[in-house]
């Protein structure tokens, strides 16, 4: 295996990936639409993270909360990314407030990711049934 396919392989930290977003954020106001356009692949696990710690802040967490579920059934419908409708994708939201989310989840995560390691893979060999008689197949 070469030096570019072990990198490849080697998964990108969360709180890397939040950091990232921080520094490229503009400089007053986001949108949660610019915010999902950054995350791409890491779209569903880093957007629920970040409204999961919103929804536990008092007096937000029932809109936070409800905001979850968008993501929440899309991901269970199957769908590549979390799309939001557009009164809320464009809505601008103070910089200030990712700062102070992003900066408690990056403490959060950095702790975690020394705990939690990636778990091994499973050659997909390993989990297919192999049936002799067709009737006990499923």
């Amino acid at each position: 295996m070469t030096q570019n396919q072990a990198d490849a392989r080697k998964p990108i930290l969360a709180s890397v990936v939040l950091q990232k977003l921080q520094d490229a954020a503009p400089a007053d106001q986001f949108t949660l639409g610019w915010l999902m356009d950054r995350l791409q692949k890491q779209s569903f696990g880093l957007i629920m993270l970040l409204l999961a710690i919103v929804a536990i802040a008092p007096g937000i967490s029932i809109v936070g909360g409800l905001l979850l579920l968008i993501p929440a059934f899309q991901m269970i419908a199957g769908r590549v990314a979390p799309v939001f409708p557009r009164w809320i994708a464009d809505r601008p939201l103070p910089k200030k407030h990712l700062g102070a989310v992003v900066q408690r989840a990056i403490s959060v995560l950095r702790y975690l990711e020394k705990v939690i390691r990636p778990r091994c893979r499973t050659p997909p060999e390993l989990t297919k049934r192999h049936c002799r008689s067709s009737s006990w197949c499923y």
